[in-house]
């Protein structure tokens, strides 16, 4: 019977068509060209100073830097103590000289700097009193909105010297016009006129939009949805600022003797920190949980819980009304008087200790004396008390129907997204059709999106063709996509061409793809290049594939690097390949063990094989060991192979068990070969049946050989001439044996001389014995 195979040292080096296929968030995440001069002026005029662009030090303004107001200061304190009536005496952090010594050092090259921390952590205090200390003579910027920054950026802008503050971090990401990584890395590749921005942002948010979150499996895996905002979010510098330190809470107690504030605040020794006690959170939550008004309570509760489904911060009155109905018992409902909702209002809007102006609603007007929404805490919102009717697993179903179907449409749109991200699919589609219907192509799309992703391909078809029709290019790009799964070629490069047409990246790479498979290799490059000089990634890495096949191996590792140092692993892997085929065998193993190390399995599977030529066979199972475990099979067979030749039969059987149940032929024939060394003949019958079905031609041999043993000659003589027509001269050998054995002398003959004619020597032997005969 035949050995086992042995270890694959092919490298592995996929041509991958679909990268871009289904990755778009429920935000529409379009690349927009670049914007007017006019739009870039609008968005200057929207920085603080009206239009004027202030030097940093001349920014004073807590509430528009959106730093959280404090204790208040006993009457007459601020004059006689000389202290600031809004801002509490800066307590330094423990981040402070990092902090400061990184935004030195960027003031040469320009540079973002995240700070990660919960609600009323200090984070945006700590990183103005940082920008007033290291960039005081550096004008400040801050755009109101992502589209606000993009507009700056297109105009062309210098941006030499100046600071971009984007407080809350994540409202530059979501939405429908995010900030996008492309524009970042421009702002940030001109280090000729150096930039710095800094952001602020929840470790809960930051989880969230970094995560891995992929769509659906169509026409190949699905793009990750986060991709723009993971990619944004990794340019940063991050700091973190957690709960107080002992040596933070020191500092504040020398800076109690001389402001009250602190002196007040420090006295909290509790697992809050001073920021936050600063800024009144317990008594915040104190008054949501214990206050003694159960309609106020329950307008706070319905605020909370719709932040918490999504909804944009400006609650509308009529909305609180209505929502916080559903917090209330059938006995309070009876009980309540005809100005329950006022009293209620003015309760959740009074400060707490009494006088701070701090409180768990917030009123807002859009002309004196017209209140017409709140805004509730974010300590409230972000508040995770899991018995709390507020938190968010907590939040029924009614709940989140109520509030879509009493939201305006533009903040179902948000609330979509929201119920989306926490697998409420059913909320998410109701909240998406509102705005649909409406006629908003955005929400078409992203209807069309998730429709798709639950199957329904019919009305995801309609959704798409709704704002392809209206002139979303990722609609048209998805439609496209969609049509190319059903076989509608025709359609698909149609539709992929108009976005293409708009400038769509993503719909130039499945126009390439399409193109690539129609025999139309020069298109396809032309498609792929125009991507790749947009800064689409998957596009460079694509072109560089192209490149290859064509034998153009300089151009395609020139694309591949520039993937590979803009972070993508499959870049990295396909360029160790190139550099191993060039012989270069160092850089290769550092091309793989950079993929690997960022997860990409089939480099760990590569840098296995490399290392294994190295005879490194520790390094090799533990490479190969990580790949299997991740789920790659070629790396599950390898590994078994390895434990074979190292005598742990077991393990050898487990790994090509788990490679043969995903398809892996040679692992079938492997696994045949070990059971039938164990004496387990039926269960090595089975696997080489299904090895030699799937084509495995010394997996037909071996069947011959088991069953010729079992005495089913028959079978043994049908599994051996499929074997011997396919070239096998083992099976040409074995079929002279057994027809010599049944007197066929003259087929017996023919097979030995066929077999021998090709060198096999045992065959010679054997037909040289039967003519002697």
């Amino acid at each position: 019977m035949a050995s086992l195979v042995a270890a694959s040292g092919v490298l592995v080096a996929l041509w991958t068509p679909t990268l871009n296929a289904w990755a778009t968030a429920m935000a529409n995440r379009t690349i927009r060209s670049a914007e007017s001069a006019a739009q870039a002026k609008d968005a200057l005029e929207r920085m603080p100073g009206e239009g004027k662009i202030l030097l940093s030090e001349e920014i004073a303004d807590r509430a528009q830097l959106g730093i959280h107001e404090a204790l208040p200061l006993p009457e007459g304190a601020a004059e006689e103590l000389g202290l600031s009536p809004d801002l509490p005496s800066y307590v330094p952090r423990d981040i402070d000289a990092d902090l400061r010594a990184t935004l030195q050092a960027m003031t040469t090259t320009g540079g973002f700097v995240l700070l990660i921390g919960p609600a009323a952590a200090g984070k945006t205090r700590c990183a103005w009193e940082t920008i007033r200390a290291v960039l005081p003579n550096w004008h400040f910027l801050m755009p109101a909105t992502a589209a606000d920054l993009t507009a700056l950026v297109s105009s062309g802008a210098d941006l030499k010297h100046r600071v971009i503050w984007l407080n809350e971090t994540q409202q530059f990401l979501t939405g429908t016009d995010p900030l996008r990584a492309a524009t970042l890395r421009r702002i940030l590749a001109d280090r000729a006129h150096p930039t710095i921005l800094i952001g602020t942002i929840w470790p809960d948010i930051d989880a969230q939009l970094r995560a891995p979150a992929r769509g659906e499996e169509g026409n190949g895996a699905g793009e990750d949805l986060n991709q723009n905002s993971r990619d944004v979010l990794e340019l940063a510098r991050r700091f973190r600022l957690v709960s107080w330190s002992q040596k933070e809470r020191e500092r504040a107690e020398v800076l109690a003797a001389s402001d009250p504030r602190i002196a007040q605040a420090a006295r909290h020794h509790g697992p809050t920190g001073l920021t936050q006690v600063l800024s009144a959170a317990p008594e915040l939550i104190y008054r949501w949980e214990l206050g003694d008004n159960p309609y106020g309570q329950a307008v706070i509760t319905a605020a909370v819980a719709a932040r918490r489904c999504g909804h944009p911060p400006l609650l509308p009155r009529p909305l609180l009304a209505e929502l916080a109905q559903e917090y209330l018992t059938g006995p309070q409902l009876a009980a309540a008087e005809d100005t329950w909702f006022l009293v209620a209002l003015e309760w959740a809007c009074e400060p707490v200790l009494h006088s701070g102006g701090i409180a768990p609603l917030q009123p807002h007007a859009e002309a004196i004396g017209q209140t017409v929404s709140y805004t509730v805490s974010d300590i409230l919102v972000d508040h995770t008390d899991r018995d709390l009717p507020g938190a968010p697993e907590e939040i029924p179903a009614r709940i989140w129907s109520r509030l879509i179907a009493i939201s305006s449409v533009r903040a179902c749109m948000s609330i979509a997204n929201t119920a989306y991200f926490a697998n409420r699919l059913d909320h998410a589609h109701t909240a998406l059709q509102r705005p649909a219907d409406a006629g908003q192509a955005v929400s078409m799309y992203n209807l069309g999106f998730l429709l798709k992703e639950q199957g329904d391909t019919e009305a995801a078809l309609t959704s798409f063709t709704r704002a392809a029709d209206l002139g979303n290019t990722n609609a048209m790009n998805h439609l496209g996509a969609l049509l190319k799964e059903q076989g509608d070629t025709e359609a698909a490069l149609t539709w992929h061409t108009r976005a293409a047409d708009l400038g769509n990246t993503n719909a130039m790479i499945h126009l390439g793809v399409l193109l690539k498979e129609q025999g139309d290799t020069e298109a396809a490059l032309t498609w792929h290049t125009r991507a790749a000089d947009l800064g689409n990634i998957s596009a460079m890495f694509n072109l560089g594939v192209l490149l290859a096949e064509q034998g153009d191996t300089e151009a395609a590792l020139t694309w591949h690097t520039r993937a590979a140092d803009l972070g993508n692993t499959n870049a990295m892997n396909h360029l160790g390949v190139l550099l191993k085929e060039q012989g270069n065998t160092e850089a290769a193993l550092t091309s793989f063990t950079r993929a690997a190390d960022l997860g990409n399995t089939n480099a760990m599977f590569n840098l296995g094989v490399l290392l294994a030529e190295q005879g490194d066979t520790e390094a090799v199972l533990t490479w190969h060991t990580r790949a299997a475990d991740l789920g790659n099979i070629s790396a599950m067979f390898n590994l078994g192979v390895l434990l074979a030749e190292q005598g742990d039969t077991e393990a050898a059987l487990t790994s090509f068990t788990r490679a043969a149940d995903l398809g892996n032929i040679s692992a079938m024939f492997n696994l045949g070969v070990l059971l039938a060394e164990q004496g387990n003949t039926e269960a090595a019958l089975t696997w080489h049946t299904r090895a030699a079905d799937l084509g495995n031609i010394s997996a037909m041999n071996n069947l011959g050989t088991l069953l010729a043993e079992q005495g089913n000659t028959e079978a043994a003589l049908t599994s051996f001439t499929r074997a011997a027509d396919l070239g096998d001269t083992n099976a040409m050998n074995n079929l002279g044996v057994l027809l010599a054995e049944q007197d066929d002398t003259e087929a017996a003959l023919t097979w030995f001389t066929r077999a021998a004619d090709l060198g096999h020597t045992n065959a010679m032997n054997n037909l040289a014995s039967l003519k002697e005969d």
